[in-house]
């Protein structure tokens, strides 16, 4: 399109003939060429058409990012979408099945355990649900055993002392009805009145004495001590009546090398307790008891040995038991509440040793305690096989 616009040629001019000039409603394109050793200027007149190339590449870069933001929130969108659905899916099983596991747990089923093969992050989650499972149940029957007992200790201790009591009416009502009518005959009565009132004095003692020591309230003052001396003292002091109650006792030669830490009220409770269970179940006139001892690596292991009537090998793990007696053997109420071993049992505890009981080959009982040594209280030259 030819027209004259002098303005739009300066300008172009001042470009030196190449570019774009506009005047808002005219624009003119101008290209210098040279060809054949002459120089040509190309001059194209346009109404609006040709147009700023910086503004046209303004434009474009806007519409193309308005685009790709578009284009970006709609993958995020799309993205978070799949996602949600996908997290979803692959929680929603493991939480359904430790939601079933807390509902088995909640209506008492504590055998119920969650199987779960996946390794990811709920895989640790499942075996601590299990792992607390077990442990529920094993408190559970605990608890369970721990209230039987507690009937059981009800049960036996009403029973022994109703035995005693029994006893103490009948015979006050024998003197009040002049049964006795003689005072031999008296004094007996009152003999036997005076020695049930002894069992019924040492058995509440021993009720008392198991349940502080059960609670952990019973006083203990350990010190060091010497096995060998101990045992001497208490045999020494009880020799002649325990042959008065048909028991013989005899010590063989204790090491004298090793010092537990122990409570001496313990120490001498423990044996005493063990030499009445001798006493009160022997099937003999006269019952043997024999103690030894030898030190075991760092303990020091007293067995008191008698040669009565043992016990069935099932009734073996009872014996500590409170009120234990329903081994064919050793069930008379009349000889014994069943508490002295349990005391034996609770003390070795306190001291942190450990008992056992176990059949002689040659038959009896046989009883054997270990006990901790003193750090440095072991004489190596007193045990030269050590």
């Amino acid at each position: 399109m030819a027209t004259d616009q002098p303005g739009l040629t300066q300008a172009l001019a001042a470009l030196e003939g190449s570019g774009t000039v506009s005047d808002g409603t005219t624009d003119l394109f101008g290209a210098v060429y040279s060809a054949g050793g002459a120089t040509y200027q190309l001059e194209v007149y346009s109404q609006g058409v040709v147009t700023d190339l910086p503004h046209q590449t303004e434009h474009l870069a806007a519409t193309l990012l308005a685009a790709a933001v578009v284009i970006v929130l709609a993958a995020v969108l799309v993205t978070n979408r799949f996602l949600t659905r996908f997290v979803f899916r692959h929680i929603q099983e493991p939480l359904e099945t430790l939601a079933e596991g807390v509902h088995q747990i909640r209506d008492g089923n504590l055998t119920h355990r969650i199987a779960y093969d996946s390794r990811d992050e709920f895989q640790p989650v499942c075996e601590d649900f299990n792992d607390m499972a077990q442990r529920l149940r094993a408190s559970v029957e605990q608890s369970q055993r721990e209230e039987a007992s507690r009937k059981e200790l009800l049960a036996s201790i009403s029973h022994d002392i109703r035995s005693p009591l029994t006893a103490i009416q009948a015979y006050v009502e024998g003197l009040l009805d002049g049964v006795a009518d003689t005072p031999e005959k008296q004094r007996e009565y009152l003999t036997i009145l005076q020695a049930k009132a002894t069992e019924m004095d040492q058995l509440v003692r021993k009720i008392f004495l198991f349940s502080k020591m059960d609670l952990g309230e019973y006083p203990y003052s350990p010190e060091p001590l010497a096995p060998a001396q101990e045992v001497a003292a208490v045999v020494a002091a009880s020799r002649e009546a325990y042959r008065q109650r048909g028991l013989s006792i005899t010590v063989e030669p204790l090491p004298t090398g090793c010092q537990v830490l122990a409570d001496p009220i313990y120490f001498h409770s423990i044996l005493t307790n063990l030499l009445d269970n001798s006493a009160k179940y022997k099937d003999k006139a006269t019952g043997q008891v024999t103690i030894t001892g030898a030190v075991e690596g760092q303990d020091f292991c007293l067995t008191v040995d008698d040669d009565g009537p043992g016990v069935p090998p099932e009734a073996l793990p009872r014996l500590f038991d409170v009120f234990y007696r329903n081994d064919p053997a050793r069930k008379n109420p009349d000889q014994g509440s069943g508490l002295g071993l349990a005391i034996v049992a609770k003390s070795m505890e306190r001291m942190g040793g450990t008992i056992r009981a176990e059949n002689r080959p040659q038959g009896g009982l046989r009883m054997v305690l270990h006990i901790p040594c003193t750090e440095g209280g072991i004489d190596h030259e007193t045990h030269p096989d050590r």
